[in-house]
């Protein structure tokens, strides 16, 4: 399968135009919960004691909180800082609709934390990698997720 290489701009309007056929109509990949703004980010990451991804946090600003696909929560909320083990000084920043987390480490990587086990995953480079793969998996989150090679987390 051919691989995509598309900026956060290209990406939003990607996600931001995509739909599913629901069972009257098609309806959004996305669903927007909130707006947020550049000053607001700048506070979060002040709290949680690190820097926002610069593809995450365009992200954000372009598409605000949501939902994708009804599988992948991003809520203000979910954006806590990792205390210890092996991403310590990183980040959580999602949520799936199986209460399992997705974080980033200090260089912009993308992990996927377990939420019934103490395991953890790299899932991609970065946060713009992510979104790619999870576009042209057709947004199916928890396949993924159950493909993935996980290690013991060190809490």
């Amino acid at each position: 399968m051919q691989k995509m290489t598309l900026d956060v701009t290209g990406l939003t309007k990607t996600v931001l135009s995509a739909s599913r056929k629901g069972l009257l109509r098609r309806k959004p990949i996305f669903k927007p919960y909130a707006t947020t703004s550049s000053d607001e980010l700048s506070k979060v990451a002040e709290e949680i004691g690190t820097p926002l991804p610069l593809d995450l946090r365009n992200w954000l600003l372009a598409v605000g909180y949501g939902d994708i696909d009804e599988e992948l929560s991003f809520r203000r909320d979910w954006l806590v800082s990792i205390e210890s083990g092996h991403l310590k000084g990183g980040a959580r920043f999602a949520q799936d609709i199986l209460g399992n987390f997705y974080a980033f480490d200090s260089s912009g990587r993308i992990f996927y934390l377990c939420r019934s086990e103490p395991v953890f995953a790299v899932m991609s480079k970065n946060f713009l990698e992510f979104i790619e793969e999870l576009v042209r998996r057709d947004y199916k989150l928890v396949d993924w997720v159950n493909s993935l090679e996980t290690q013991k987390y060190e809490w």
